[in-house]
């Protein structure tokens, strides 16, 4: 039985983007704000726009979203990020050692996957196929903040960034490891004792508190406040290929307590739950 695989494919190169997080007294902008912008960006969505193109036993085709023409950042972000993966994957299918009478590929979908009162998330997914067993998986993601009109990292929205990156790793370790253990319970078969010792080591290394591990996520909600966060990791970070993508949505009480000042209208949660101390595990 296959670990819960939640994208059909995933990365040519793993790539995470990382820019500066605003002052905070940039951040204490109005929140009201960015309703208004996604109401004006949904009238205006137009179809997406496609980059395909072949050559010499190549072809690539890159899908861009519509976006609001104030989602600047976010724009130039992902046509940043499909440039370096076409730059590069055109590069390895003219080489001259290329693998010979083999069709290489390039397959790269951008699309809004959340957006919320204060965020828009963007997924990047696909492979690149240059020889070999099979291609390589694409996976990444973006988020704007609507406030300040700049990207984030996981890392800015918390006071202390390391420890909120602990609270999410515990977090996201506790559920993959209960899909291991489940999966053996239904069948005590699966794995051997030294594959269950080498799933349990590829969890932790692959949920370690660092930035570079929860580089790719996405901020859950619909217009409204945000309710938590997906942590997605690509193949190969705490799963083996044939598992695929793994993500673990995280529900914001996990980390409530930890956001900046300036994030925690942002998120919506149960301050019941919170109170009887269902909030930082």
């Amino acid at each position: 039985m296959a670990l819960r695989s939640c994208l059909p494919v995933a990365a040519f190169v793993a790539a995470i983007v990382l820019l500066p997080c605003a002052g905070c007294s940039e951040h204490a902008a109005d929140r009201s704000a960015p309703t208004a912008a996604i109401a004006s960006a949904a009238a205006a969505e137009t179809q997406p726009e496609t980059d395909a193109g072949k050559g010499s036993g190549y072809t690539f085709r890159i899908v861009y979203p519509a976006l609001a023409p104030e989602w600047r950042a976010l724009d130039a972000a992902i046509r940043q990020f499909a440039a370096a993966q076409k730059r590069d994957f055109v590069g390895a299918s003219t080489v001259p050692d290329r693998v010979a009478g083999t069709d290489y590929s390039l397959d790269l979908n951008f699309s809004v996957a959340r957006r919320t009162a204060d965020f828009v998330s963007v997924m990047a997914s696909g492979s690149a196929f240059v020889g070999g067993a099979h291609g390589m998986p694409i996976v990444a993601s973006f988020n704007l903040d609507l406030a300040d009109g700049k990207l984030k990292t996981l890392s800015d929205l918390f006071a202390d960034a390391q420890t909120g990156l602990q609270a999410l790793s515990a977090e996201c370790r506790r559920q993959l490891e209960g899909r291991y253990e489940a999966r053996l319970r239904e069948d005590p078969g699966a794995a051997t004792t030294a594959q269950q010792a080498s799933m349990k080591l590829w969890v932790e290394k692959g949920t370690a508190p660092a930035p570079a591990n929860f580089g790719t996520f996405l901020i859950d909600g619909l217009d409204a406040r945000a309710i938590g966060v997906t942590v997605i990791f690509p193949p190969y970070q705490v799963a083996s290929y044939a598992d695929g993508t793994q993500q673990v949505e995280v529900p914001a009480k996990v980390f409530y307590d930890l956001l900046k000042p300036e994030y925690k209208d942002a998120f919506a949660i149960d301050t019941e739950a919170l109170k009887s101390g269902a909030g930082v595990r």
